[in-house]
């Protein structure tokens, strides 16, 4: 990215003269983390100079925040800066002001372009972990399993993917996971519900319990005692926006995902274990394609995680390490 910004004035900024020029050819995402106003991040993508689209992420009025993204879509930056000047909303600052803010640090090279997927490191090291795989938006389920984990002295959990569903219970599912700090990972149907307000084959949900969804991380990343792991739900990933096989965890799902077909195909195993010296990791979590499995390849442990209820019985999967060998099994009970 290459831009040159000129800026006189820079708080209540009547005076502002900006100049931007780009000689960049791609689409740039942005997001910004704000500061005195009641959405957290505001997401945005710059395509050259203009501003493609804008997000207020995580709270404030969200029909406002509707309006202004809409009527600032397609328009240059120098022109968007003159409609956000000087709006204050509470402590000298507002949703419109922090835009700006966004906006000139982009420009500056202040502000990175956002990686394309999320990623959250738990600073944590543990022994054992319970994972628990596609929840359909069933808040009892996600309930009962917490109970039996719980009971065998399971105190770390991860919810791997696709917590919501074609249910009228989404909500009250966020509403648990957000009461109880569960960590979590977004699914493919998580995003979708994410990305649309309303849409003809998935319920209706609130603004909130969208930005919720939107702000999921779509990889894990945690500590076995000396095994690093990851987890992520499968390859939707690799289609968002500005993926890069560079990125942190690329070669690992991209092996997954597209080389081994989600580990279904045993014939390419041998370049598997070729690649696998390269992986960032020593286990590789993934719940896309809705099977419990174990596969050890390479020296590294490929994990499958199956849904959390099927056939009438409730599933979920133990992680062991002991002795520096991994251990896998499923456990279940009744619905």
């Amino acid at each position: 990215m290459c831009m040159v910004i000129i800026l006189k004035n820079l708080g209540n900024r009547p005076n502002t003269k900006l100049d931007v020029m780009t000689n960049n050819d791609s689409i740039l995402r942005f997001v910004y983390s704000t500061q005195g106003v009641c959405p957290p991040e505001i997401h945005f993508k710059i395509n050259k100079d203009i501003l493609e689209e804008v997000r207020f992420v995580g709270g404030g009025c969200p029909g406002n925040a509707q309006l202004v993204a809409r009527l600032l879509k397609g328009r240059p930056i120098k022109e968007v800066l003159n409609y956000l000047d000087g709006i204050d909303c509470r402590d000298q600052t507002s949703c419109p002001d922090q835009l700006a803010r966004a906006i000139i640090s982009a420009a500056n090279g202040d502000l990175k372009p956002a990686a394309s997927f999320r990623t959250h490191q738990d600073m944590g090291s543990y022994t054992k972990v319970g994972l628990i795989g596609g929840l359909n938006g069933n808040r009892r389920t996600l309930e009962k399993l917490l109970e039996q984990i719980k009971a065998m002295g399971v105190t770390t959990v991860y919810c791997l993917g696709n917590l919501t569903g074609q249910s009228a219970k989404n909500a009250d599912l966020i509403k648990y996971f957000r009461k109880n700090n569960i960590t979590a990972i977004q699914g493919s149907l998580d995003w979708q519900f994410a990305q649309s307000e309303v849409t003809d084959h998935l319920p209706d949900l609130a603004p909130k319990d969208r930005d919720w969804l939107l702000r999921l991380p779509q990889v894990l990343n945690f500590q076995m005692q000396n095994k690093k792991a990851i987890a992520f739900f499968g390859d939707y990933i690799q289609g968002l926006p500005g993926f890069s096989d560079f990125e942190p965890f690329a070669l690992e799902m991209n092996m997954v995902c597209g080389l081994t077909n989600f580990m279904q195909d045993e014939t390419v195993f041998p370049a598997l274990e070729a690649m696998v010296p390269q992986f960032e990791t020593d286990i590789i979590i993934f719940s896309q394609i809705l099977q419990w499995g174990h596969w050890h390849v390479g020296g590294k442990d490929f994990i499958g995680v199956g849904p959390a209820e099927n056939r009438e019985r409730l599933n979920w999967g133990l992680l062991t390490v002991e002795s520096e060998t991994v251990h896998f099994e499923t456990v279940d009970m009744a619905a």
